[in-house]
């Protein structure tokens, strides 16, 4: 199962106040799917782009300062159970913990996790782009590829994904061109290269995409994935796909 470690707290640097990032402790990948285009499906997934609940400042959320943990609140402590800790000279350290609570800052206590960066937000940050590094670019415009991509996409009980986003569709090819790009730039690892031949599949470059996937360098998930991917450009398809037997 999917568990949590203690949340980092961490402050806004818009309004300065208060709010919170999860920590994974143990992950469970039941119910995910591997879509064609990599699209994370997990839905403990975090954004790195996020917005303030509290006064709507759009931020990298690692750019922000930590400034600490937030234990869990302690149970309630009952008269007899608390006259028997401090007896006992509190053996549980129950009387410890909630003295440590009721220390914290009420801004802590009251946090909230940020909300994750909407299809408006990530193309308002893509607009003022400049300086930004490649990492952040390709999130940016990964994320706006996976985002109009869900409309091929259906949700666990069949249904289709609703209220997706759209683009002209020279913008959108603009995007995913952009992406190969900034591929292009950095070291291709087996994974950058399954994802160059997709983007070539859905651009309709056939060939080169299979040529691409072909060439794929094994490291136990890649080529597999690549493999199915090909399979899809030789059929001539151009569409976002389940990387699933039953679909292939």
């Amino acid at each position: 199962m999917t568990s949590f470690q203690d949340p980092e707290v961490r402050k806004c640097p818009g309004c300065e106040g208060f709010f919170l990032r999860q920590r994974l402790r143990t992950i469970n990948f039941s119910g995910t799917r591997d879509w064609s285009d990599g699209a994370p499906t997990a839905w403990w997934a975090q954004s790195p782009l996020v917005r303030c609940r509290a006064c709507a400042a759009i931020f990298w959320r690692e750019d922000t300062e930590v400034v600490g943990v937030l234990p869990s609140k302690p149970w309630p402590i009952g008269r007899l159970a608390r006259l028997l800790a401090r007896w006992r000279d509190d053996p549980h350290g129950r009387l410890r913990e909630e003295q440590e609570w009721l220390q914290l800052p009420d801004g802590w206590k009251s946090a909230q996790s940020a909300d994750s960066a909407d299809f408006e937000d990530v193309a308002y940050v893509l607009a003022r782009s400049e300086g930004l590094s490649r990492d952040r670019l390709l999130w940016l415009r990964r994320r706006i590829w996976w985002t109009l991509n869900d409309r091929f996409r259906v949700r666990s009980d069949g249904s289709p994904i609703p209220n997706v986003p759209t683009m002209p569709e020279a913008d959108e090819w603009a995007n995913m061109r952009a992406i190969l790009d900034l591929l292009e730039q950095g070291e291709m690892r087996p994974a950058d290269m399954v994802e160059k031949g997709e983007l070539l599949r859905l651009l309709g470059r056939l060939n080169e995409a299979a040529a691409v996937l072909r060439a794929v360098q094994p490291d136990g998930h890649s080529e597999i994935r690549a493999s199915l991917i090909e399979r899809l450009a030789r059929r001539g398809d151009t569409q976002v796909r389940p990387l699933s037997d039953e679909v292939l």
